[in-house]
């Protein structure tokens, strides 16, 4: 069976207008949030919002924030692919309505790296 998932990963847009991103309101939030996952994959100007991701081709987690950013309402689907877990606790963040415990693990996941006990 063909989700829309699967049809969107077939054929993605590389552009969209701002009139056809599901959940506008939280737009900001979530390239936000892709941003410190896949830097700089998402330009914005006053009406579109473009896919510009650093490899070509693009690397599978650079199109599924893609598709993530502009299609919030896939995150169950999107969590039944092969992604990160940072991209998991990010999709079950959001769709838990609960953004502070993403924002928490990513700035923990920071510490870890920068700790003085990490170096080597």
């Amino acid at each position: 069976m063909e989700t829309k998932l699967n049809k969107i990963l077939e054929s993605y847009p590389t552009t969209v207008n701002q009139t056809g991103i599901i959940d506008f309101d939280n737009f900001d939030e979530r390239l936000s949030a892709v941003d410190t996952l896949v830097v700089n994959t998402i330009g914005v100007s006053e009406d579109i919002i473009e896919f510009i991701p650093d490899n070509e081709p693009p690397l599978k987690e650079e199109i599924y924030c893609w598709i993530w950013a502009i299609r919030p309402d896939l995150s169950k689907d999107l969590l039944n692919l092969d992604i990160n877990e940072d991209f998991r606790i990010l999709l079950k963040s959001y769709m838990d309505n609960d953004m502070s415990r993403f924002w928490n693990h990513m700035s923990l996941a920071v510490v870890g790296v920068c700790s003085p006990t990490t170096r080597a």
